[in-house]
């Protein structure tokens, strides 16, 4: 069986950092399975705040982003309590990779995907689902609230944005009820309208609190296999959130770093202004760009994170890597802000282009 009793807060002193990692199992060469956590606990007086980062690999900024900014939390000036999981699928960092990106999405034990696994499973169950059911009964189920950090992968850099993942207004609120062996939605009676109502403007108040330019608000019938829709279910208040990219570091860590001190100060877990951008907009389209075809990907000198386009655009073009043939002119489908762009040549079939939010879609703008 799997431990689920490996962490108690109370037995944390106030006032203190505590590092450890969470044991989930062993593999065939008897390799452990472990993930670490980071714990910064200050008074009693404040919310328990869930930061968790990598559940796909490919996307590892989201580690060093949370790395900076706990260095910015003095625990004896903390109300509350932060949990930090910046790792929270190794494997998926340290193996494999693709034209895309170092690491991958997937695990390379059993190719599953972790964001597809929550609550997780204890019988019957994959690796990847023995790590969401450690990770989710030891930790993140003690939360109030969780921010699940993102980014643009090994191909594109990416502006700090909230993707706000809300519940659709009217019935199904949600899809389907977690990962196989947790199909019952006996647990989910409580999540009515009025719920999901309260539900929704938590969120909506995180997004905004979190300080990107560009929010993108999407509502719709919850994946309950997905953390976030996991954690709103059971009453956690959630925010998916995307910053940095190219596993490199450049120059949206900062401000990246900024967004995620906002959430704490908007929860009032540390003192301080929040920093915000003159604009704000929050937007219900945001277009994911993907390439038709694959060659070597060569951006327009003007496609760059931040900028503003206007449909039809030029963004690049994908040429063929002998013959120099134009295989695609990529070109903006709307008027919009780049949040992230392309940054590495070589392209496959489907391979990021841009996000691009959609002006047009704006429902609220500061």
């Amino acid at each position: 069986m799997l431990d689920t009793n490996q962490i108690n807060l109370d037995e944390i002193k106030e006032y203190s950092n505590y590092f450890g990692s969470l044991y989930v199992n062993s593999l065939a060469a008897t390799t452990e399975v472990r993930i670490p956590y980071h714990i910064i606990k200050g008074n009693s007086k404040g919310p328990i705040l869930c930061l968790l980062s990598t559940q796909h690999g490919w996307e590892p900024m989201g580690a060093e982003i949370l790395r900076r900014a706990l260095l910015r939390v003095n625990e004896k000036n903390l109300h509350g309590t932060i949990i930090s999981i910046p790792l929270a699928h190794p494997f998926t960092v340290e193996f494999g990779g693709t034209i895309e990106s170092s690491g991958q999405r997937v695990s390379p034990a059993d190719n599953l995907d972790l964001n597809q696994q929550w609550p997780g499973a204890n019988k019957n169950a994959w690796l990847t689902q023995q790590i969401a059911y450690v990770i989710w009964n030891n930790l993140i189920k003690k939360c109030e609230y969780m921010i699940d950090y993102h980014d643009g992968t090994g191909a594109t850099d990416e502006l700090p944005v909230a993707f706000a993942h809300a519940f659709a207004e009217k019935k199904p609120y949600f899809s389907s009820s977690g990962v196989e062996g947790t199909e019952s939605s006996e647990s989910f009676k409580h999540v009515n309208h009025e719920y999901i109502k309260k539900m929704n403007n938590e969120i909506k108040k995180l997004s905004i609190a979190f300080g990107s330019e560009i929010i993108w608000w999407r509502e719709y019938s919850l994946n309950p296999k997905m953390l976030t829709a996991q954690c709103a279910l059971n009453g956690i208040k959630p925010l998916v959130v995307e910053a940095g990219g190219g596993c490199i570091i450049d120059d949206t860590m900062n401000p990246s770093v900024e967004c995620t001190l906002n959430i704490l100060k908007h929860l009032n877990m540390i003192d301080g202004d929040p920093v915000l951008p003159k604009i704000q907009k929050m937007v219900t389209n945001y277009y994911v760009y993907r390439s038709l075809t694959g060659g070597h990907f060569l951006k327009n000198d003007n496609f760059k994170i931040g900028i503003d386009v206007s449909k039809g655009d030029e963004l690049g073009q994908v040429i063929h890597p002998l013959t120099s043939e134009i295989l695609e002119t990529c070109k903006s489908p709307l008027n919009g802000k780049i949040v992230s762009s392309r940054i590495k040549m070589p392209i496959n079939p489907g391979g990021y282009i841009a996000h691009i939010a959609d002006y047009d879609s704006t429902i609220w703008q500061k």
